[in-house]
């Protein structure tokens, strides 16, 4: 299972490679992914995968409100399910919706 943390708050600015360099403070990183809205201009998250879960706790508490690029991001370890990268593709919480 990945080491995944979940990153709110973050500026547009903010790229992949500025949470890459912040998070490798704190462990190895393995990638630094920013989710963007639905105009594919605003930035609304970021994902970034860890080597282990020792260095995802150092990353949430070294870098939980950080200021970066003008934002107090907010550092958490992600949900169990976007911890499990395969979730949707085993049939994961669509199985509820499917009519018999």
């Amino acid at each position: 299972m990945v080491s995944k943390i979940y990153v709110g708050n973050i500026s547009s600015s903010t790229t992949d490679k500025d949470l890459f360099d912040l998070f490798s403070n704190s462990g190895e990183v393995i990638s630094a992914k920013v989710n963007f809205g639905i105009d594919n201009k605003t930035a609304r998250s970021a994902y970034i995968v860890m080597s282990n879960d020792k260095d995802v706790q150092k990353a949430i508490d070294k870098n939980d409100r950080v200021l970066l690029k003008g934002n107090h991001i907010k550092v958490i370890k992600a949900h169990p399910i976007d911890q499990n990268n395969d979730y949707f593709s085993n049939g994961g919480r669509s199985r509820k919706f499917h009519k018999k």
